[in-house]
């Protein structure tokens, strides 16, 4: 059989062969203090899994919590959506020139205009403007014979400042 002579170890040994550290000692005893420390740490790992747990439980209702609210406020977009879908369409009714004339007629009494009430009168731009005389009875020419209406100081003042203008300054009729 073959050997190896004998080699010099490159570190020592300690010197007592049968060293062992304090732990394997017998009666050794850990202190207290690292007792406690290792159970305030595992208190504390403990408290932080439960607090982890209850944050994501948490957000994980609110999340919940806003979905239904935005469900909610969609039904709501919805609901108020087919409403004015409803208004604009009753507004289009009730703009009807057919239901405006059958209420003024029905309701306020009111008639169509007969021949000789009506007169068209120059507007700018060389257009002409219908004009209605109020309901009464017609002289013999066709001209209304109701009593002029008392006019104020301010049509008065807006007659003479026309008169005194000229023709030049005359105020174009409102269409």
């Amino acid at each position: 059989m073959l050997a190896a002579p004998p080699q010099e170890l490159a570190y020592k040994t300690h010197p007592d062969y049968n060293y062992k550290p304090a732990a394997a000692k017998e009666g050794y005893r850990p202190r207290a203090r690292d007792k406690t420390r290792q159970k305030v740490v595992l208190l504390v790992l403990v408290l932080l899994a439960i607090g982890i747990a209850f944050a994501k439980t948490y957000l994980a209702v609110q999340v919940v919590l806003r979905g239904y609210e935005l469900e909610a406020l969609k039904e709501e977009i919805s609901t108020i959506q087919r409403e004015n879908e409803r208004l604009q369409l009753e507004v289009a009714r009730l703009k009807a020139p057919e239901r405006i004339a059958a209420v003024a007629t029905t309701r306020l009494g009111m008639v169509a205009p007969r021949e000789g009430q009506l007169y068209y009168v120059p507007g700018n731009n060389g257009q002409y403007r219908q004009l209605q005389v109020a309901a009464g009875e017609t002289g013999a020419e066709g001209v209304e014979t109701k009593a002029p209406a008392r006019r104020s100081w301010l049509a008065y003042l807006a007659q003479a400042l026309q008169s005194w203008l000229g023709p030049g300054y005359e105020a174009g009729i409102n269409s």
